[in-house]
């Protein structure tokens, strides 16, 4: 899990020198469970990096191979709200803790339980394959 932790913050950033939260997300999908999800970089070329802009592609991407479970496992996601806008994943490591990454601060594993994430989460998503 170290090898995710400590990723620097770049928006749209998909590699371990710099990602956001998808990219995060999108590598410990690929390099842990073998999975390649799609990167949103051509769908976001020519937007700007803002919230109402990636949630649509959050709404695409959550009703193609994803089912919302009611108790999250190792490995599924977690859905957050930034503002009015859900555009924030996770990725659930166990323990009550995620995986993520929201700027400017590197990837980090946190509590979801603490006060700042509680309230934000919308919910959690397992991957269905196609």
């Amino acid at each position: 899990m170290e090898r995710f932790v400590g990723i620097p913050y770049v928006p749209l950033g998909r590699t371990y020198d710099a990602a956001d939260c998808w990219g995060v997300f999108r590598l410990y999908y690929r390099d842990v469970r073998g999975i390649l999800l799609p990167s949103y970089l051509d769908e976001m070329e020519g937007q700007e990096f803002r919230r109402d802009n990636i949630s649509p592609l959050v709404a695409v991407e959550k009703d193609h191979g994803w089912d919302q479970v009611d108790r999250p496992d190792t490995g599924d996601a977690i859905l957050m709200r930034v503002g009015r806008d859900e555009s924030h994943v996770g990725v659930f490591i166990g323990n009550g803790q995620m995986l993520h990454s929201e700027g400017p601060h590197p990837s980090q594993i946190e509590r979801m339980g603490d006060m700042r994430w509680r309230s934000r989460i919308v919910g959690y998503f397992r991957y269905r394959p196609c």
